[in-house]
């Protein structure tokens, strides 16, 4: 199945996702991944700005008639910089699938194991405890993943995640399911290191340009060898991420009325500072 994007009115959602969220009431059973989710969230934590380094001019041999010419030296561009966050305790996300009314532009949360139907129209909201650069990819029919966010079509969305602020995936649209039936696999990446965008920009670029196939193996279908260097990728960044130590609880029922229902956690419970939280979503549809 091709993910289909279908305009929609989010006007009133808009108005709620701008509201910062409030941690739900403390409970005696509230325990794993939504305890430490809410016990992390930290109110203001920015992320390290972009820094370009100055690069002096190359040096060069002049002959003396080209001094006294004033042949200009070749300059190296700049280079730029980034610094990493510091890594965070419990680093977390919280995920909702939302169905949208594309009639009225309605939007619904729902049960993230939810099978839609065909013509249902979903989008995913995304909310985390400390700030970090939100990376999801989806993959299609063909095997190959498309990046949803950031995206080369909706150059407008930005990908920075704060705590208190929800995002939703896709912005101002929503994903139309058409035949046939299945499933639509989306992997997360929640980093606080803008770096580990290197390694899916990379990945993604081997897949939209296939090797060669070599004179004597003919048959060799270049497509999916593509599809499984990205598929590589994906688990490399997962397993370097330590998903041993992630812990996912699903909610139904809030504690508050300022905690959406049905939210799904995603969130590290290692002892040690994490710098990413890696998922993979499946939304089932008929």
């Amino acid at each position: 199945m091709l993910l289909t994007l279908t305009v929609t009115c989010f006007s009133a959602w808009a108005q709620q996702a701008a509201q910062p969220a409030t941690p739900p009431e403390k409970k005696d059973h509230m325990e794993g991944a939504r305890e430490l989710f809410y016990l992390r969230v930290a109110q203001k934590d920015p992320l390290p700005p972009i820094h370009k380094t100055a690069v002096k001019p190359a040096a060069t041999t002049q002959t003396p008639a080209q001094t006294a010419a004033s042949v200009p030296p070749p300059v190296t561009p700049a280079v730029v910089t980034v610094a990493a966050a510091a890594p965070a305790m419990n680093l977390g996300l919280r995920y909702n699938l939302v169905l949208i009314d594309q009639q009225n532009g309605k939007s619904e949360n729902v049960d993230s194991e939810k099978v839609l139907k065909h013509g249902d129209c979903f989008s995913l909201e995304f909310e985390s405890n400390r700030s970090g650069y939100l990376y999801v990819l989806a993959k299609q029919s063909s095997g190959q993943w498309q990046p949803l966010l950031p995206s080369a079509e909706m150059t407008e969305e930005s990908n920075i995640l704060d705590p208190g602020k929800r995002i939703r995936v896709p912005k101002g649209y929503c994903f139309e399911v058409n035949d046939p039936a299945g499933s639509e696999t989306l992997f997360v990446v929640l980093s606080r290191d803008p770096r580990d965008f290197q390694n899916l920009s990379e990945g993604i670029k081997r897949q939209n340009t296939p090797a060669t196939p070599s004179p004597v193996r003919r048959q060799v279908d270049t497509t999916q060898y593509a599809d499984a260097s990205m598929d590589k990728t994906l688990k490399q960044m997962a397993q370097q991420f330590g998903t041993r130590d992630i812990a996912i609880r699903k909610v139904n029922q809030p504690l508050n009325d300022q905690e959406p229902a049905h939210s799904v956690y995603v969130v590290n419970t290692s002892d040690k500072p994490s710098s990413s939280v890696v998922t993979q979503i499946e939304v089932k549809h008929k």
